[in-house]
C-alpha cells in the first residue's frame, strides 16, 4: 500500500536539514573540546577505560540532544556509544580519538590513520547502527559512513598534527590535529544523518518524534 506524504510537512523537514548538520557538527566537535577538560591527549598506553567512558559521554550526550526530536528513546544512543568505545579500548585499538601516534613520519601517520580510523569507524558504526536501525530505514549506511569518516578524519588529523608538531616541537600540534579529525568526522556523519532523515516519508511535523515502528 503506497505511503501518503503531506507535501507541506515534507518541505518543513527538508528545510531544517542544513540546521541539523550544523548542530550535529557543533555537538560532536564541541563534545571533543569539552572532553579535554578531563582527558589529556596522550599516546596509546596513556589512556584507560575511565578516560574512554568520560570522553564518549562528552561526545554522545550533546549528540543525543540533537537526535532526541527525531528518534524514539534516543537516550540509548549514549549507552551504545559508551559501550562501543569501551569495546574499542578492550580490543587493544585504544582511544584513537584522543591519542597521537608515536612516529613523526607523515606517510606512516597517514597510513596508520586510514587503518586505525577504519577499524574504529566500523566498531563505533555497528554499535550506533543498532540504535538507528530501530527508527530509520536504510540505517546500515551509517556503518559505512562511520568507517569512511574516521578513515578520512584520522588520517588527515594525524598528518596535520605531525606537521605542526615538527614545526613547533610541541605536543599541542597533535591536539590541533585531533581537533581537525573530530571536525571532519562531525561534518561527514552529520551530512549522512541529515540525508537519512531527509528522505523519511513521514507525515509529521519536524519537531515530533520519529518512530516508524
Amino acid at each position: 500500500m503506497p505511503i501518503t506524504v503531506n507535501y507541506q510537512s515534507q518541505i518543513k523537514i527538508r528545510q531544517i536539514g542544513l540546521g541539523l548538520w550544523w548542530r550535529w557538527l557543533i555537538a560532536t566537535w564541541g563534545g571533543f573540546v569539552t572532553s579535554l577538560f578531563w582527558i589529556e591527549i596522550g599516546e596509546r598506553p596513556d589512556l584507560g577505560i575511565i578516560e574512554g567512558i568520560i570522553g564518549s559521554m562528552a561526545i554522545a550526550t550533546p549528540q543525543y540532544l540533537i537526535l532526541k526530536p527525531y528518534i524514539y528513546q534516543a537516550s540509548w544512543w549514549i549507552f551504545a556509544t559508551v559501550i562501543s568505545w569501551g569495546l574499542i579500548w578492550l580490543s587493544g585499538l585504544g582511544l584513537v580519538g584522543w591519542i597521537a601516534p608515536q612516529t613523526l613520519q607523515l606517510s606512516l601517520r597517514f597510513l596508520y590513520g586510514i587503518v586505525n580510523g577504519a577499524q574504529l569507524g566500523l566498531c563505533l558504526g555497528i554499535g550506533q547502527w543498532l540504535i538507528l536501525k530501530q527508527h530509520i530505514p536504510h540505517a546500515q549506511k551509517w556503518i559505512w559512513v562511520s568507517v569512511l569518516s574516521w578513515a578520512v578524519g584520522l588520517s588527515i588529523g594525524w598528518t596535520i598534527g605531525g606537521v605542526f608538531r615538527q614545526f613547533t616541537h610541541l605536543f599541542i600540534g597533535d591536539v590541533f590535529g585531533l581537533a581537525v579529525t573530530w571536525l571532519i568526522v562531525g561534518g561527514m556523519t552529520g551530512y549522512a544523518l541529515m540525508r537519512l532523515l531527509y528522505f523519511l516519508p513521514i507525515d509529521i511535523e519536524p519537531n515530533h518524534i520519529i518512530n516508524p515502528k
